[in-house]
C-alpha cells in the first residue's frame, strides 16, 4: 500500500484526473473508499493505461450519507454498464476508472457537464455565502458584546488576533478561489472545449503542497496558543501574590489613598495579585488587584479594592487605540448599567470616569503612550473617598 498526499486541490478535475492516470501507468493504482482526510491510498498492480474521470455530485456529498457519499446504486450500475467502475469520492466529486480502452467516454457532452460543474458551483457559493455570513454576525455579536481584538492582542499577543482573524480570512480566499476555478472550467465547458485528460499537473504540486503546509502549520500555531491563553487562566499562570511583588509599580495603589496601617483583607491568587507582562505592542503591562484596609490615625477606615489595568503602549496611536476601545467595550458591557461620570481636569490626554456594569466607579486615563484603567469600590460604613480624589492620584503618579 502506498499513501499519498494529491498534488492539486478537490476541484481541480483535470489534474486529479491525470495525476490518477500517471500513477496507474506507474502500478498504483487508487484504492476503493480512499482519500481518507485527504490523503490517497494507492495499491500495487501492474502498470496499466488506466482512464481516470471525475463527476460532480449533483448533491452535496457526504459520509454521514445513507450512502456514504456514493453516487447511488443506480448511477454506479448504469456507469459500469459503459465500462467505468465507482473508486472513490474526494470532496464533491466521484471518481470513476475505466481499465479497457473502448469503452466510452463517461461524458461526451461538454454543455452536459457544464451544467453539472454550474450546480457544484452554485452549491459552494452558498456554503460559502453561508459561512461568511455566520462568521460576520458571529464578529459583530462578539463586537457588541464588549469583545475587542486590540485589548486581546494588548493582553494575549498580537500572534494569536492575527491568527484568529488571518484563519478565517485564509478558509474564505480558498471558497473564492474554488468558485472561480469551477467559474472557468464551467465557460471551458459551455464553449465546447472538452476537458484536458492529461494536463500538467507537476508544475504547480510544490506551491499547493507548500501553502497546504503552511496552513496547518498556522491552524496548529492557533491551537497551541489558544490552548495557551486557556491554561493560563486555569493554573494562574503569570500571576504573582502582592506581598511577594518586588518590582517598581509605575502608579499608585491603595497605601497611597491614604495614610496609616495598611492590612490586606484577601489574599487569594485568583482575585488578589499582580501580573507583568510585555509583547510586540506594549513595553509593558501591569495587572494589579488588590483588596486591603487603611486604618487611618483617626480611627477610619478605608477599606475596599483597587483593580489596575495599566499598559505602557509601544507607540501612541496604539495608546489612543487601548483607550478608546476599552471605554467601547465596557460601555458594551455594561449597556443600561453604564453611566458616565463628571471626570476632573488632570491635565492628562485623556481622562473618562464612569460606573461600570457592577456600579462600581471606574476611570481610563492616557498620558502620552500611558493608558491606565481603574476601579475602585470601597466597603465598610466609613466615608467614603471622592472619585476625583482617588483618581487624582494615580493622575498624579503616572510618569
Amino acid at each position: 500500500m502506498l499513501w499519498r498526499l494529491p498534488p492539486c486541490p478537490a476541484y481541480d478535475v483535470e489534474g486529479t484526473e491525470s495525476w490518477l492516470t500517471d500513477m496507474a501507468a506507474q502500478g498504483w493504482m487508487l484504492e476503493k473508499g480512499s482519500f481518507l482526510l485527504g490523503v490517497a491510498s494507492f495499491e500495487k498492480a501492474k502498470p496499466a493505461a488506466v482512464r481516470y474521470r471525475l463527476e460532480a455530485a449533483p448533491k452535496h456529498a457526504s459520509d454521514w450519507d445513507d450512502n456514504g457519499g456514493s453516487p447511488g446504486f443506480e448511477a454506479v450500475e448504469m456507469n459500469a454498464d459503459s465500462g467505468w467502475e465507482f473508486v472513490a469520492r474526494r470532496g464533491q466529486f466521484y471518481i470513476y476508472r475505466s481499465e479497457t480502452g473502448n469503452s466510452l467516454e463517461l461524458h461526451t457532452d461538454p454543455q452536459v457537464q457544464a451544467l453539472a460543474i454550474k450546480t457544484l458551483q452554485r452549491r459552494q457559493i452558498g456554503n460559502l455565502c453561508t459561512t461568511m455570513s455566520w462568521g460576520i454576525i458571529h464578529s459583530l455579536l462578539y463586537f457588541w458584546k464588549g469583545f475587542s481584538l486590540v485589548l486581546a492582542a494588548a493582553d494575549e499577543g498580537p500572534s494569536i488576533v492575527l491568527l484568529t482573524v488571518l484563519i478565517p480570512l485564509w478558509m474564505a480566499g480558498s471558497g473564492i478561489v474554488q468558485v472561480v476555478h469551477l467559474q472557468k472550467l464551467k465557460k471551458k465547458l459551455k464553449e465546447g472545449i472538452p476537458l484536458d485528460h492529461r494536463k500538467g499537473w507537476r508544475k504547480g504540486q510544490s506551491r499547493f503542497y507548500g501553502i497546504r503546509l503552511l496552513r496547518i502549520l498556522l491552524i496548529a500555531l492557533w491551537v497551541v496558543l489558544v490552548f495557551h491563553m486557556w491554561d493560563k487562566d486555569i493554573t494562574n499562570f503569570g500571576k504573582q501574590e502582592r506581598a511577594d511583588y518586588q518590582g517598581a509599580l509605575p502608579f499608585a495603589t491603595m497605601s497611597d489613598f491614604a495614610e496609616g496601617v495598611y492590612e490586606p483583607t484577601w489574599r487569594d491568587l485568583r482575585y488578589d495579585y499582580v501580573m507583568e507582562w510585555n509583547n510586540a505592542i506594549l513595553n509593558r503591562g501591569i495587572r494589579w488587584y488588590e483588596h486591603a484596609a487603611v486604618h487611618c490615625p483617626d480611627g477610619s477606615v478605608l477599606q475596599g479594592g483597587l483593580h489596575v489595568v495599566y499598559y505602557d503602549a509601544a507607540s501612541g496611536w496604539m495608546a489612543k487605540a487601548l483607550a478608546f476601545e476599552y471605554l467601547r467595550a465596557e460601555r458594551a458591557r455594561a449597556r443600561e448599567n453604564y453611566e458616565p461620570l463628571k471626570c476632573p481636569d488632570f491635565g492628562l490626554d485623556e481622562a473618562v470616569a464612569y460606573r461600570n456594569e457592577f456600579h462600581f466607579p471606574c476611570v481610563i486615563l492616557r498620558k502620552g503612550n500611558i493608558v491606565l484603567h481603574a476601579m475602585f469600590f470601597q466597603t465598610g460604613s466609613g466615608e467614603e473617598l471622592p472619585l476625583a480624589e482617588w483618581a487624582g492620584i494615580l493622575a498624579a503618579s503616572l510618569a
